[in-house]
C-alpha cells in the first residue's frame, strides 16, 4: 500500500490488495457494505456505482507485456472519497506507477492534480488513457511493416502476424469500448459530485477517449484490409498453381495413353512395328507432335 498526501487530499495506490487491505479501508473510510464486496473480487465489466460521499468506478486498461509481447488487459478499481482517491489493482500498470512516482516527487504535480480528489481521479484518467496512444503506435508501426511484407510476396510468412495483430486490437477493443459509457456517466455527474471545475477536465477525458477510440478503428480497419490483400494475393498464387499442374496433367496424359498403347504385346505379331528399327523415333515425334499441338491449343487459350 503506497499513499501520497498533498493540499489535505490523499492517494492511496493498493496492488493486489488483501484481505487486511480491505479490513484497514473498511475501518478507516467506513466503506458502503456493497463496495467492500466487490473491492476484493476481479470484475469483468465496468462499472460506476455511487453511494453517500463514496464512488466505486471499475475500468479496464489495455497494458503491453514486454517479454510475450502481448497486449493485456488489467483491471483498475476505484474508490473516491471527498478527500481521497483509492486506487487498486492485481496487474502491474506500468503509466499508473510513473503518474504515482511523479506526483510523490514533484511538487508542480502535486499542486496541478491535487486540488480536489475529483481533479486527481481526471487527472489520472486522462494520463492513462492517453497512455494507450503510444501502444497503439507500435501496433501501427508493425502494421506497417506487415504491409511491405505482404507487397515483397511474404504472404504466407504473414498470415501469423496478421493474426496476433487482430489479436491485440481485440484487447484494445475490449478495454476501451465498454468503458465509454462508464466515462460518459461519470462526466455527466462530475459538476455534482465534484464541482464545477472538473467539468473541463472530465469533457478532456472524454475527448481523449475518443482519439484513442479513433485510433483504434483506423488501425482496424487497416489490418482487415491488409488481411484481405494478403488473402486475395494467397489465392491467386494457388490459382497459379493448380492452373499448371492441371495443364501439366493434361499434357501428360495423352502421351501416357500413347506410351501405354504401343507397350501392348499385341504389336509383336506385327513385322512392320516389330521389326523396324525407326518405330521408336516414329513413336518420339509423334508423342512430341502431340505434346506441341497441345501446348499450342492452351497458349491460345491463355491458359499457360
Amino acid at each position: 500500500m503506497k499513499k501520497i498526501f498533498a493540499n489535505n487530499i490523499t492517494w492511496i495506490d493498493i496492488q493486489k490488495p488483501k484481505q487486511r487491505d480491505l479490513d484497514e479501508l473498511k475501518e478507516k473510510f467506513r466503506l458502503h457494505p456493497f463496495i467492500t464486496q466487490q473491492f476484493l473480487p476481479p470484475i469483468h465489466r465496468p462499472k460506476i456505482e455511487e453511494y453517500p460521499n463514496q464512488l466505486f468506478i471499475v475500468l479496464h486498461f489495455p497494458i503491453f507485456k514486454r517479454k510475450s509481447g502481448q497486449t493485456k488487459t488489467a483491471e483498475l478499481d476505484f474508490i473516491v472519497t471527498p478527500t481521497t482517491l483509492i486506487t487498486s489493482h492485481l496487474d502491474k500498470i506500468p503509466d499508473l506507477e510513473i503518474f504515482f512516482n511523479d506526483c510523490q516527487v514533484q511538487e508542480y504535480h502535486q499542486n496541478q492534480h491535487f486540488k480536489s480528489s475529483g481533479h486527481l481521479l481526471f487527472s489520472l484518467l486522462d494520463w492513462l488513457i492517453d497512455s494507450c496512444l503510444p501502444m497503439l503506435d507500435q501496433i501501427g508501426q508493425r502494421i506497417e511493416k506487415v504491409e511491405a511484407q505482404v507487397f515483397k510476396g511474404k504472404e504466407k510468412e504473414m498470415l501469423f502476424k496478421i493474426a496476433l495483430l487482430k489479436r491485440d486490437l481485440i484487447d484494445f477493443r475490449r478495454a476501451t469500448k465498454p468503458q465509454r459509457s462508464v466515462l460518459e456517466i461519470l462526466e455527466k455527474k462530475s459538476s455534482r459530485l465534484f464541482s464545477q471545475e472538473t467539468k473541463p477536465l472530465a469533457q478532456e477525458v472524454i475527448g481523449s477517449s475518443i482519439r484513442v477510440w479513433n485510433v483504434l478503428e483506423n488501425h482496424r480497419e487497416l489490418i482487415n484490409s491488409i488481411e484481405q490483400t494478403n488473402n486475395s494475393l494467397l489465392s491467386h498464387k494457388l490459382s497459379d498453381i493448380m492452373k499448371f499442374l492441371t495443364v501439366v496433367s493434361f499434357i501428360t496424359f495423352p502421351l501416357s495413353v500413347i506410351v501405354g498403347f504401343f507397350g501392348m504385346n499385341v504389336f509383336d505379331d506385327i513385322p512392320l512395328v516389330r521389326k523396324n528399327p525407326w518405330t521408336w523415333l516414329a513413336i518420339l515425334i509423334f508423342m512430341f507432335i502431340t505434346s506441341s499441338i497441345m501446348v499450342i491449343y492452351f497458349r491460345k487459350k491463355k491458359w499457360l
